[in-house]
């Protein structure tokens, strides 16, 4: 069953992860029905919010395969 999702990455080394969780997003991009990004360059980080409209399967790769990258954080709420 599909449900909506409030997902938050916080990206801790810009130089070194945004690439990739771009090329993660993308791979999900059929799922992900709002994006949001809040660059902080002086601290080089970035902040990305997410409304996502997935099952917990789709859901979990797509935040496990987030949570694996080095330098990022993934939290994750339903929505009701």
């Amino acid at each position: 069953m599909e449900r909506f999702y409030i997902v938050n990455i916080i990206i801790n080394n810009r130089e070194k992860a945004y690439r990739h969780v771009n090329e993660l997003l993308h791979d999900f991009a059929e799922d992900i029905r709002l994006r949001v990004g809040y660059p902080l360059p002086e601290e080089n980080a970035a902040i990305i919010l997410l409304v996502v409209k997935a099952n917990n399967d789709v859901l979990g790769s797509l935040t496990g395969k987030l949570g694996q990258l080095e330098n990022v954080e993934v939290k994750t709420l339903p929505l009701k």
